[in-house]
């Protein structure tokens, strides 16, 4: 898994199958804040290049707001936000943080509530600007189809393969949905004053048409957590 980081894009896959039942590292459990984070940069390696040609389209997961949990902007790089880790690696995920990571990256997005949360799945309800027709209700619902995990002295890789569904309730054209699949990979190193937290996010196209198993696009990020004061 640590591979991910470092391996060609165009040779990222899905992960398959696992689940996350191990307890969280002690040093990463608990409150934090994000002090600093930055975009590292997108590939596109159907197309081979840096420019979205080949598979990518506006229904590839990252294209559009709101459709990785883990980065509902792809772009953009916030700080200040809350993040917050459960005793244990299968609670200690994107859905936890799901409601603050979406506020921070998307600050048009208001009345953000969770409807549902389990080991599983994940829906988010929220209201934001849509492209042509205003500000919306919209809702995300994400479920968690594999997750693994592997720890070091100090250091911790996850992996979570996330099928993701982004709707817009639109009055004049019923409910209309953006479906896609995409693995997230975080590594978290312990280091002075705090956690720095390695992202990669690599987007497939599921769709019965799609030919090829490369990923449409991946997201590279990094950030760093300094633990919340009194936590």
């Amino acid at each position: 898994m640590e591979d991910a980081f470092s391996a060609r894009t165009k040779v990222l896959r899905p992960l398959q199958s696992g689940t996350c039942d191990a307890p969280t590292p002690e040093w990463l459990r608990g409150d934090w804040t994000v002090a600093a984070s930055r975009f590292e940069g997108v590939s596109f390696p159907q197309s081979g290049s840096y420019f979205p040609r080949g598979g990518f389209t506006q229904t590839i997961a990252g294209a559009r707001r709101g459709t990785i949990l883990a980065i509902p902007n792809a772009g953009a790089a916030p700080k200040g936000y809350a993040r917050s880790f459960a005793t244990t690696l299968g609670t200690s995920s994107d859905v936890t943080n799901a409601a603050a990571t979406l506020k921070a990256f998307w600050s048009d997005a208001t009345d953000i509530r969770l409807e549902q949360q389990n080991d599983r799945r994940t829906i988010v309800n929220y209201r934001a600007p849509t492209v042509k027709r205003g500000v919306l209700p919209q809702r995300i619902v994400a479920d968690r189809l594999a997750c693994v995990s592997v720890e070091g002295p100090d250091s911790l890789v996850v992996a979570e393969r996330w099928a993701q569904a982004s709707v817009v309730d639109d009055a004049d054209a019923a409910l209309t949905s953006l479906s896609g699949t995409y693995t997230a990979w975080h590594r978290y190193d312990r280091v002075d004053q705090g956690v720095r937290e390695t992202l990669r996010v690599a987007a497939f196209d599921d769709s019965p048409a799609a030919d090829d198993i490369r990923p449409a696009a991946v997201y590279d990020y990094s950030f760093f957590l300094r633990r919340r004061a009194g936590r």
